[in-house]
């Protein structure tokens, strides 16, 4: 999987229809690679794919508003919540869930 120019993720992928037919914002490029725009919806939709290793979107384009800058950890459980719509965060006290 390759970023191209911070809007879309080009994917290797051994059947690309699978995704051209769920993604309408996605196209083939040849036997193999697919290009798909980087959105929050696109993402959702190839973590359900199965597809591995899919940016989150929040990372690249959220302007994280507030008083403070998060952490790295913060962003981290960010960006997995907002591709796993059902998950528990489970994080220690402490660690900035609130903020």
């Amino acid at each position: 999987m390759e970023i191209i120019e911070n809007k879309a993720l080009l994917l290797k992928l051994r059947d690309p229809e699978k995704v051209t037919a769920v993604i309408p914002k996605s196209r083939v490029l040849d036997q193999h690679n697919v290009l798909v725009h980087w959105g929050l919806d696109e993402a959702q939709v190839l973590k359900n794919l199965k597809i591995k290793n899919v940016p989150s979107p929040i990372l690249r384009s959220y302007a994280w508003p507030g008083l403070y800058k998060p952490f790295d950890h913060q962003k981290t459980t960010s960006a997995f919540l907002t591709l796993n719509k059902r998950a528990f965060c489970l994080n220690e006290q402490g660690t900035g869930k609130t903020g």
